[in-house]
């Protein structure tokens, strides 16, 4: 009799604890989602614009809408997917970039192929850190684009 009046109180406590922890993760997804990260270094090298035109600067946007990347390297615009699993872990689909040549090739060849090993990530204040398996630095740095 006395299990009876318990269990529906279990069975609330059990659904509010488990709601609590899918706000502690989303939380940093939600961080991640519909902002403009500007590209501020590759593998420790400071990009401080693209050579897109004198004024752009390289960057990329994670939507929800179908787990979407677009941005800008250093010549090109790109597009692709995202996945996010348990806790921060990140992998992003090798990005379709247009085919525009220009003389920085090589350095968004570098970022093309950075984003693609991306395992997980980090959101420190206004900075987003991309980073691979294997390395303990980050591949990609990120700043958050003034609003």
């Amino acid at each position: 009799m006395m299990f009876r009046r318990l269990l529906p109180l279990a069975l609330l406590a059990t659904f509010a604890l488990s709601s609590c922890e899918k706000d502690q993760e989303a939380e940093p997804t939600a961080a991640l989602l519909e902002v403009r990260w500007m590209l501020a270094s590759i593998d420790a090298f400071p990009v401080g614009a693209s050579s897109y035109s004198g004024t752009a600067q390289s960057y990329i946007e994670f939507s929800p809408l179908g787990k979407s990347t677009v941005g800008l390297g250093p010549c090109n615009n790109f597009s692709g997917r995202f996945s996010l699993s348990s806790g921060q872990q990140l992998q992003l689909s090798t990005p379709i970039p247009t085919q525009t040549p220009c003389p920085v090739q090589t350095l968004e060849t570098q970022y093309l192929d950075n984003l693609a090993l991306t395992a997980r990530y980090e959101i420190s204040g206004d900075e987003l850190r991309l980073y691979d398996a294997t390395a303990a630095a980050p591949r990609l740095v990120f700043r958050r684009a003034a609003r």
